[in-house]
């Protein structure tokens, strides 16, 4: 168990509890959100958060590791959005990291050198200087 996790002991009535099982069924499927497929352009990239996998302009599969691939779908599913390096921090790892701007800063270096076809150059996870990062929404 996690060290931030609480535990709550409730005791209900069986007509409570009924309720909240039902309200529990409620928020599990109506309230998850659900993943979409990404497509883009023909000769764009492809996500795909169910399968996990990225495609390249040309339809080649290249290898993401897991916290790449987080990243590469956060950004891309809020393109034209921009992310200060605590914002990303926060919703790609959660509580789960320590704050680094150096760690994030060498996860976007990899991920655009295998993305981006000039990685000096890139076209899809930009830069706003001061700021933080961005999917450009003009490549979508």
């Amino acid at each position: 168990m996690n060290h931030n996790e609480k535990i709550i002991i409730v005791e209900f009535t069986d007509k409570e509890e009924q309720i909240f099982q039902k309200t529990l069924e409620w928020l599990t499927t109506e309230t998850v959100i659900k993943p979409r497929m990404i497509t883009t352009d023909a000769n764009e990239i492809q996500v795909n958060p169910y399968t996990r996998t990225f495609k390249d302009c040309s339809g080649t599969p290249l290898y993401l590791t897991a916290k790449e691939f987080d990243l590469l779908y956060f950004l891309y599913s809020h393109k034209g959005q921009v992310f200060t390096k605590e914002q990303l921090y926060d919703n790609v790892w959660g509580n789960d990291y320590i704050t680094d701007t150096r760690n994030l800063t060498s996860f976007i270096r990899k991920l655009r050198k295998k993305i981006e076809p000039n990685p000096d150059r890139p076209i899809y996870i930009l830069t706003v200087w001061g700021v933080g990062y961005k999917f450009n929404e003009d490549r979508s």
